[in-house]
């Protein structure tokens, strides 16, 4: 975002916080509670999200030619390459011959050989050396090399299809109006921290749910974020099925008595952009972190792989450490405070004491994100 814009959200956000209130929406709404324990509903999701293109990295995790990451995607193990002329491929991590991972970590290299029979792979994924060729002639009639999967990278960041049929991914269409937005910051560039996965006994909608507001922030989060971030306090703006969140920090008031000139905006709010289906992005002025939630294996399951990536110099043990320390901090937050409260709630809807749940008119994020999936869906949940 321009400084203009940047400006305009401050203005916003100050009023807001002046204000006390929130952006709300024109209703409350109620929805069976069977939202996150139907295992028909969670099926047509699971394969929505299989099927819908994957955010899963920075470009900075790929810095040049013959470097290469790998994740895992929905239980799919992929392995992400810039090849020789600088582009992004991505592979089903899995050797054509007995299905080991051929790469684990992160680095650099242009030969992933696996280490059950030696078979080895280019950084374009063709099989360029077999021990014991003579043991596989169909096979190596075949030409066999790592499955291929549809791979981009767009706005900074790295993306996936799980489909190796499925054909070239399309990022612009998928972001709409968010792209440029997403783009503008440079997240992509920054100093990648590392990830961390939290496997929860939590649906994946609620797991997103709970960086969807911050209206829980003063008791969930009374001794974390409510200290630094102002609950039940944020802007809402909506692109597409996609949306951004502006969470108002403590100190913002102190901007009413400055000129708009001296204002450094990503010193007073936290932004938080839904990506449809299954991401959430926060973005601070030092922190660009992703979270990756996808469906695990039943309705009251789901995993998390939350990622950071920083302005701070990591090549410094100083900045290192820092970096370290932030993203500790958040990822504490979600494991020790979210998740078990978020178990705590899907443990009381799978019981069936309450069949209605409530969204309040002052939780827009929430409203938006599961009207998005029904409309992707095609279908109609209200109670």
């Amino acid at each position: 975002m321009d400084r203009n814009e940047l400006i305009d959200i401050t203005r916003r956000a100050l009023k807001i916080a002046d204000d006390k209130t929130t952006d709300m929406m024109p209703s409350e709404r109620i929805l069976p509670a069977a939202i996150y324990t139907s295992q028909e509903l969670f099926e047509r999701e699971r394969e929505f999200v299989r099927s819908s293109p994957q955010l899963v990295g920075y470009r900075s995790e790929l810095p040049g030619p013959g470097t290469y990451t790998t994740k895992t995607v929905m239980d799919v193990p992929v392995l992400l390459t810039r090849d020789d002329d600088g582009t992004v491929r991505a592979f089903q991590n899995i050797c054509a011959h007995r299905q080991a991972k051929v790469a684990e970590d992160s680095g650099e290299a242009t030969r992933f050989t696996c280490p059950y029979h030696a078979w080895s792979y280019n950084n374009k994924g063709a099989l360029v050396t077999c021990p014991g060729r003579d043991g596989f002639p169909a096979t190596m009639a075949d030409k066999p090399g790592l499955t291929e999967l549809p791979a981009a990278e767009h706005s900074g960041f790295l993306w996936v299809g799980l489909d190796p049929d499925g054909g070239p991914l399309d990022i612009d269409g998928h972001l709409g109006e968010l792209g440029p937005e997403l783009a503008s910051w440079g997240i992509g560039d920054w100093n990648p921290v590392g990830e961390k996965v939290l496997d929860a006994p939590v649906n994946w909608k609620l797991a997103l749910d709970t960086f969807g507001e911050n209206y829980h922030f003063p008791t969930v989060h009374k001794n974390t974020f409510a200290l630094l971030v102002r609950g039940n306090c944020a802007l809402f703006d909506t692109f597409g099925p996609h949306h951004r969140l502006i969470f108002p920090m403590q100190n913002i008031t102190e901007l009413a008595d400055k000129p708009e000139s001296e204002w450094e905006p990503l010193h007073y709010f936290v932004v938080i952009y839904a990506i449809f289906p299954n991401i959430v992005m926060s973005v601070t002025f030092i922190n660009g972190e992703i979270f990756r939630v996808y469906p695990g294996n039943g309705p009251g399951n789901s995993v998390t792989v939350h990622q950071n990536a920083t302005t701070l110099d990591t090549s410094d043990e100083a900045g290192r450490a820092g970096a370290d320390d932030i993203f500790e901090y958040a990822h504490a937050s979600v494991r020790d405070e979210d998740y078990p409260l978020a178990a705590n709630v899907q443990a009381g809807m799978a019981s069936g004491g309450r069949p209605q749940l409530v969204f309040g008119r002052n939780e827009p994020g929430l409203h938006h994100r599961h009207a998005s999936m029904e409309t992707a869906l095609g279908i109609s949940l209200d109670a």
